[in-house]
């Protein structure tokens, strides 16, 4: 192995290799740095002698690298190469043949996991490969340079395996280490969180607490600011005797997201042992694709689902990865499911952090299939409309099964997927009879049998009716089977929407409708209630609004449905229908209720989800000023904590509220849609662009209808908002007339917001003397609004548009400005941005160490964001790269612009992301040239 985490050495069988004195020792290290990539002459020429280089310098690195190669030859797997202009080490990887490429692998592997007992494990490995500083031997102001990198590498991998550690509840162990860490890095306050940390956990709270108050100290004595707010919580969560910490995190569990078989299920031999006959091999070999069922084909209450995850039940232990299962809403109320929103909840459920999830098209799709590569997961995608709501969610790699039903036949998947089609028909007549007779006993079946087939002709072998009707008699020993085929056969009304080509759904109707009168009149309003609802599912605090209930109350009323099969509940206690229920649920509803009730239910329910979302906004944007300020309180609000569980609720919730904004347009509530879309602010931090632009539109409708312009300026300047991220020339035109309607309206921080976006989207266009215009317009309103968050942002846009102009001194006093507020109300989202313009300005004027330091801070703000990492990390890496490059550290450049690329990309900024792959291309053919 060549070694360079510590003296640069190699050796062979345990016996060393002489690899020569320190300047050719200097060219081992520089071309082993690179990973592969060929270094220039002259670059190698600079790094061994600085400015000092001798008149001979290219032959004698020509000289160097022959040596070297000699040297070098016993050495399995480490070569060096010439490329044109200049010379490159290459290295196997499997196993690695460098310790520096195998400590960044094992940092990478540990990255990608989320067992914290591996993570240890792996950082430990990687941590076990230095022996002392790194690139000993050599010498020189490169070789200086690169060795503190390398440190810092280091020093930021020993910190990530404390930080595992302490979550896996160790920080006793650790006490001692991080007392040398913080006196050598008194100024660092992660490093001092941590120590309190590890105190903490030691039973030695008091000096926790004590360590805060020299911290504090020291950095206002000295810095002349207060510690920043994760160090600040993190005193007073010890302070208050709670948790010192992230609570330690099991491991991942194995999702198994099936929702519960049917007991009694029958029949379908046929289609269990076709799809049986589909199961890649027990043993793991199986050198095809993922294998997909696209074909649990067949019509609305046929059965489908029940089969599926019967059959699904049966196999899933061949599959010890885990069983995904979700319901695609293909058909049924509301929107489809988006392949985004199903992968979110796939990514999160496979052990992705909610607020880690990626945003861009294409995104999560690669996520998803590299997390499920070399597993073996059964994939149940259930009431499916398309191929293409299917296609994105396959796996890529064998060993993965899929099942899809559908009332579509999804040819498309046939043809270009390889999938087997397996429709669904009516059960057969004995197994019509087998169900029957499992529902009702063997015993009543016997004694009624015209009754009993009787029963089956009239429901038509429909499962669904077959269920509840036998259900009802099995429930009731009074009520006799001929008493049930009586009342089917007296009753000759139809479910409309329910046709098809041998109609059995009069009896569906009738068989419901028995369920139905046989509930007490509180469940029977929820289930009318529950057909009004525009959304997919329901929560119980939603079920509430509905007929004007406590959420525990509503909760009793749902799992009384949900026993009575009417609704069947779903994962994070939600309910939902079968859709042929939730017809006839709104059927009864439009039969019983008047309109003036109908219409009063819903506006509870939309005044519920506006205040809810309302609250759930001002945790995610606490320092935000909104138009609605004002909104009725529902009778019971709903609580949310914090930010973490206002994620969750919004995460819970997306697709409702959407449905619920395009009911409250179509239905004329102008003032819900407008008061919904208010609190839309998730969508960005969710990346859904399209989305935002997609429920402002409906919105504005609302908005223009009602007459009020304050409102149309809000919902513009929200499209507008949108529209200048994604660079669409549209933006323009909506931002100019959202400031207009603020200034008519005397709405102040919309027309400051409008003003604000109007100059991005002008210096975006290459129109920096227009947009300093506006902004700096912008910046005069600002001053004295709110908690000073906009005077913030405003200074840090201006810095930015000055940077652009070359008034780098300019950049300086507005950076200054807006570090200096996003401090002092605790912003750290926007005090990271403040601290990338400050970057900016000092690389403008070529002082690329300041620079750096603070692209460094504000990346290390970034990186605990929950949302918005385009701005809040991508842009400083991308800072950061840009003087590292001018140092002449290419290496970590090209590393900082990829992974800013790669957030950009994830963002659906797929116009930044390829600016960033330009520089990168740009800075190899410089060093190739």
């Amino acid at each position: 192995m060549l070694r360079l985490l510590g003296e640069v050495s190699a050796c062979v069988d345990g016996a060393p290799v002489e690899l020569g004195h320190p300047k050719q020792l200097c060219v081992l290290a520089a071309l082993g740095v690179e990973h592969g990539r060929a270094v220039p002459i002259e670059r190698l020429v600079e790094r061994v002698w600085g400015g000092a280089a001798p008149r001979r310098g290219h032959e004698t690195v020509h000289s160097y690298v022959s040596r070297l190669r000699r040297a070098l030859g016993p050495l399995d797997g480490v070569t060096i190469v010439r490329r044109p202009g200049g010379y490159a080490l290459t290295a196997d990887t499997t196993p690695a043949a460098v310790d520096l490429y195998r400590f960044e692998d094992l940092r990478a592997q540990a990255e990608a996991d989320t067992d914290d007992e591996r993570v240890a494990v792996r950082l430990s490995e990687a941590l076990a490969l230095w022996r002392g500083r790194p690139l000993t031997g050599p010498a020189g102001d490169w070789v200086e340079a690169e060795r503190e990198r390398l440190e810092r590498e280091h020093l930021a991998t020993r910190l990530e395996l404390i930080e595992t550690r302490l979550r896996l509840g160790q920080g006793t162990r650790l006490v001692a280490e991080l007392a040398v860490l913080a006196a050598a890095h008194p100024y660092d306050e992660r490093i001092a969180g941590q120590y309190m940390t590890a105190l903490h956990q030691s039973g030695r709270t008091a000096d926790a607490l004590g360590h805060y108050q020299a911290v504090r100290a020291r950095l206002a004595g000295e810095l002349g600011i207060d510690p920043a707010a994760p160090l600040a919580d993190l005193h007073g969560r010890i302070l208050a005797a709670g948790p010192p910490g992230p609570a330690p995190v099991p491991p991942a569990p194995v999702p198994r997201q099936l929702p519960p078989s049917i007991r009694d299920f029958t029949g379908r031999a046929d289609h269990l042992a076709a799809l049986d006959a589909l199961l890649p091999p027990a043993d793991g070999r199986d050198g095809g694709h993922a294998v997909v069922i696209s074909a649990l084909d067949g019509s609305g209450g046929i059965g489908k689902t029940t089969l599926a995850v019967h059959w699904a039940h049966h196999v899933q232990h061949r599959f010890p990865d885990g069983t995904l299962y979700t319901n695609l809403r293909g058909y049924g109320p509301g929107r489809p499911a988006s392949a985004d929103e199903v992968l979110d909840d796939f990514l999160v459920a496979l052990g992705v952090p909610a607020a880690a999830l990626p945003a861009g098209p294409g995104a999560r799709e690669g996520l998803f299939r590299s997390l499920l590569a070399g597993r073996r997961v059964l994939l149940v995608l259930d009431n499916a409309n398309s191929d293409e709501q299917v296609r994105p969610l396959l796996p890529g790699t064998p060993g993965c099964m899929v099942l899809t039903t559908s009332r579509d036949s999804l040819t498309g998947l046939v043809v270009t997927e390889a999938a087997h089609r397996l429709t669904v028909d009516l059960l057969t007549e004995p197994e019509a009879l087998r169900l029957v007779t499992g529902i009702i006993g063997p015993a009543r079946a016997a004694a009624e049998p015209e009754a009993v087939a009787e029963l089956i002709a009239l429901c038509a072998r429909l499962p669904l009716a077959l269920r509840i009707a036998a259900g009802r008699a099995a429930a009731h020993q009074h009520v006799s089977v001929a008493d049930i085929v009586a009342e089917l056969a007296d009753d000759h009304s139809r479910l409309d929407a329910l046709s098809w080509g041998r109609d059995p759904r009069a009896a569906v109707r009738t068989v419901l409708g028995w369920s139905y009168d046989r509930l007490p009149p509180p469940q029977q309003l929820l289930f009318r209630r529950l057909g009004l609802h525009p959304g997919p599912d329901v929560s119980p605090p939603a079920a509430a609004a509905l007929v004007g209930r406590s959420p525990h109350e509503a909760h009793l009323l749902l799992r009384a449905l949900a026993d009575a099969h009417l609704i069947e509940p779903v994962a994070g206690g939600r309910y939902r229908f079968h859709d042929l229920l939730r017809a006839y649920a709104a059927e009864r509803a439009r039969e019983h209720d008047t309109p003036a009730d109908r219409r009063s239910a819903l506006d509870t329910l939309l005044t519920w989800y506006s205040h809810t979302a309302h609250v759930a906004d001002r945790r995610l944007y606490p320092a935000s000023t909104r138009l609605v300020a004002d909104l009725a309180e529902p009778a019971h609000p709903h609580a949310l904590a914090d930010r973490e569980h206002a994620w969750a609720w919004f995460t819970a919730e997306r697709a409702n509220l959407v449905a619920a904004l395009h009911h409250a347009v179509a239905e004329g509530r102008d003032a819900h849609a407008v008061h919904l879309v208010d609190a839309f602010g998730f969508l960005i931090l969710m990346g859904a662009w399209e989305e935002r632009i997609e429920t402002a539109d409906a919105a504005l409708i609302a908005a223009r209808r009602s007459g009020d312009r304050a409102h149309e300026a809000n919902v513009l300047l929200a499209r507008g908002e949108a529209l200048t991220h994604l660079k669409r020339p549209e933006a323009e035109a909506d931002l100019v007339r959202a400031v207009e309607l603020a200034r008519e309206a005397g709405i102040r921080h919309i027309r400051i917001s409008g003003l604000n976006d109007l100059g991005q989207w002008l210096r975006r266009r290459g129109r920096p003397a227009e947009a300093l215009r506006h902004l700096e317009e912008a910046l005069a309103l600002s001053r004295g609004v709110d908690t000073g968050r906009w005077e913030a942002i405003l200074e840090g846009i201006i810095g930015d548009v000055h940077a652009d102009l070359g008034n780098h001194r300019q950049v300086l006093e507005h950076g200054e400005r807006s570090a200096r507020l996003r401090h002092r109300i605790g912003d750290a989202d926007g005090e990271a941005c403040a601290l990338a313009v400050l970057a900016r300005g000092w690389q403008g004027i070529g002082e690329h160490d300041r620079a750096i330091a603070h692209c460094r801070r504000a990346i290390a703000l970034g990186r605990r964001s929950l949302g918005s990492q385009d701005a809040t990390l991508a842009e400083p890496l991308a800072i950061l790269a840009t003087s590292l490059h001018r140092l002449g550290q290419v290496a970590e450049a090209v590393a900082c612009w990829r992974e800013a690329a790669a957030i950009y990309a994830d963002r659906g900024l797929d116009a930044d992301a390829a600016a960033i792959h330009d520089r990168i291309r740009a800075a190899r053919s410089a060093v190739a040239g």
